[in-house]
């Protein structure tokens, strides 16, 4: 009698161990497919530009890195994806979908599916324009001496922030003209102000970074200030 009951606990025994192993491989296997599994791209209308990294590779690739609190998501020019914090002896690393960012300073490792790791350099003076093309602005252009920018979204706002930030203004976008010339122009009123906006086919440097714009753009306030930068298409 103790024999049979001896035997059937350690049948019951095996029983509730294979059921655990069995279910901890099922939760396993769950958890994978999670990691895995596609995510919805949110909508990005207000982003921290000092969160906003843009990288060149090896002149290469250029992506852009928007770093959350939970997670890190990267814009290729093909496909978006979001990567999940993994520990790391030292910077930030990411990983998911056999991609890999981890950034260090001014430079990051990027890995993805197929091919080698990449070493990847900061590009400081592209911030604010990525920044801009996440929120879903179509042209940015800025200025100097003193400082501006304007952000033009399509059927929706446009924002003029000038002497250093100081001025803010915001227009409604209207239908956009042309001149003669070919050029683009916007004729913006909201309140007392207006704001008249050219965007030129013609090449600009920036005076400050020496980077080169495919756009030339002045820009006119209240009939009275006009400022001269440069600028370019976002999307």
């Amino acid at each position: 009698m103790k024999s049979y009951i001896s035997a059937w606990l350690a049948t019951l025994f095996c029983l509730l161990v294979l059921g655990c192993q069995g279910e901890t491989e099922s939760i396993s296997e769950s958890g994978e497919a999670a990691k895995n599994k596609p995510v919805t791209v949110p909508k990005f209308d207000s982003v921290n530009t000092d969160r906003v990294f843009a990288y060149n590779c090896a002149d290469s690739l250029e992506f852009t890195a928007h770093v959350t609190p939970d997670s890190t998501w990267l814009f290729f020019a093909d496909t978006t994806v979001k990567v999940l914090p993994v520990p790391a002896g030292s910077g930030a690393r990411y990983e998911r979908n056999k991609y890999i960012y981890w950034s260090k300073g001014n430079e990051a490792i990027l890995q993805k599916p197929k091919g080698s790791f990449m070493t990847c350099r900061h590009v400081p003076h592209e911030k604010s324009w990525a920044a801009a093309k996440l929120r879903g602005i179509n042209f940015r252009a800025t200025g100097q001496e003193p400082g501006w920018f304007v952000e033009v979204e399509d059927n929706a706002k446009t924002r003029y922030v000038g002497n250093y930030g100081e001025d803010t203004l915001h227009f409604d976008t209207p239908e956009l003209q042309r001149n003669k010339k070919g050029d683009v122009i916007y004729n913006m009123q909201a309140d007392n102000n207006t704001l008249h906006l050219t965007i030129s086919d013609t090449s600009c440097t920036d005076a400050m970074s020496g980077f080169k714009h495919p756009k030339t753009v002045t820009v006119t306030i209240n009939d009275t200030i006009t400022y001269s930068g440069c600028g370019r298409y976002l999307n």
